[in-house]
């Protein structure tokens, strides 16, 4: 008898974070970063975090390209004339959302894709709102607010706003916040 032992060819191979970050870049193992951040190994805890940002890189430059809310609330910004600095703020969102991220793969149960990539919309939309002038942005979209609108409400419905799918429905979600 031999001492030779064979590995399972039904268990999944567990690649090492390393791997995983290089993969991720390239925009792939997506799913499986989530998983294994979700395992949550104590002792590879500094992975985690190099990870975990890697993932947040690529879910904030993934919305300008998947997230239909983000894209569509982008377009009604353009559209209003919102002059923002669009990629710096897209790199300021990448560490709350890498935060976003490892507070989610803390909690028990599954950390599905969607929640995370629309964390990272909101996150970007958190990052715009300080350069959005609200009065100027609500009277182009032709809505009055019979009250002031403070910086932390406007802030609160732009972020509501990312779930809208089409330009009216932005308005809809922008008029229900602020009124």
């Amino acid at each position: 008898m031999s001492d030779i032992v064979l590995p399972n060819p039904r268990l999944r191979r567990r690649r090492p974070n390393a791997e995983l970050v290089r993969s991720v870049q390239d925009g792939r193992r997506v799913g499986e970063s989530l998983v294994v951040l979700s395992a949550g190994d104590e002792q590879a805890a500094g992975d985690h975090r190099t990870l975990a940002g890697e993932l947040a890189r690529f879910l904030v430059r993934r919305c300008d390209e998947r997230h239909q809310g983000w894209l569509t609330l982008r377009q009604v910004l353009l559209d209003a004339g919102a002059d923002v600095p669009w990629e710096k703020c897209a790199r300021q969102a990448i560490d709350p959302t890498t935060e976003r991220i490892l507070a989610d793969v803390a909690t028990p149960g599954r950390t599905p894709l969607v929640r995370v990539q629309h964390a990272a919309a909101q996150e970007r939309v958190r990052r715009i709102a300080p350069h959005l002038d609200a009065a100027q942005l609500l009277r182009r979209l032709k809505l009055e607010p019979r009250v002031p609108i403070d910086d932390e409400r406007f802030e609160q419905a732009l972020v509501a706003a990312v779930d809208a799918r089409s330009r009216e429905r932005v308005v809809k979600v922008l008029t229900a916040a602020l009124w």
